[in-house]
């Protein structure tokens, strides 16, 4: 089990139930962006197998990455996207696992990305695949193993009743974020940032993936609707 530097560390109870960020970006006009590429995304997904305490699992990370990739597909025709941009080379992805990390970290407290500058291996990436604007997505969330729910159900109700009603915790089943960045390599900057979070919404659920999506680009690209 690899250990992460998680750009988002997910209580389990007490999460925003359905929430999608403002829209920020750099000002630049959405139909400027006529050809985008998605960049390999990078998943955190947690597994809760007792208790409310959960591990970061490799093989659903996986799982993730490839539904996010089957996912955005469906909006051709409404998002620019032209093709993905894979890499084979572990260390490049293992950098750009990070300045992905520090530009979203970045992102979530500005109030516009006018100043927010891309960073320097993602930039020679989009460059080397001969690409103005790429597409990041990097997901995070947790879900349960079968029968986990209800005992942690049990659990809050006893506590409930011994507390004579006072004291009374929900469980939350899973949930899902999603951050989205459209980065731009001519500007050097970072043109569109936006985040989705669903509350007992199951991550590895390819509807929710699209739901989420439709959130986060309706209202930058017209034919999201």
């Amino acid at each position: 089990m690899r250990t992460y530097s998680l750009i988002v560390i997910i209580t389990y109870f007490f999460v925003s139930s359905c929430t999608t960020s403002k829209i920020l970006t750099s000002f630049l006009p959405p139909s400027e962006i006529t050809e985008l590429k998605l960049l390999e995304p990078h998943s955190y997904i947690s597994k809760i197998t007792k208790g409310n305490r959960g591990e970061i699992d490799d093989s659903l990370c996986v799982v993730s990455s490839q539904l996010i990739i089957k996912a955005s597909g469906s909006f051709m025709g409404r998002i620019p996207l032209t093709g993905n941009i894979l890499l084979s080379d572990t260390e490049t992805n293992k950098t750009l696992e990070k300045e992905f990390e520090s530009l979203l970290l970045t992102a979530e407290g500005l109030k516009d990305l006018s100043h927010l500058q891309i960073t320097p291996v993602l930039d020679k990436v989009l460059e080397a695949n001969e690409t103005r604007f790429g597409l990041v997505i990097v997901a995070s969330g947790f879900t349960r193993v079968k029968g986990n729910y209800g005992k942690e159900i049990v659990k809050g109700a006893a506590l409930g009743l011994l507390t004579l009603g006072m004291y009374y915790q929900t469980p939350v089943k899973a949930n899902s974020i999603i951050y989205a960045m459209i980065v731009d390599s001519e500007n050097n900057n970072v043109a569109f940032f936006r985040k989705s979070t669903l509350q007992d919404s199951e991550p590895l659920d390819e509807a929710i993936l699209i739901r989420q999506f439709r959130k986060i680009f309706t209202g930058y690209f017209p034919e999201i609707k």
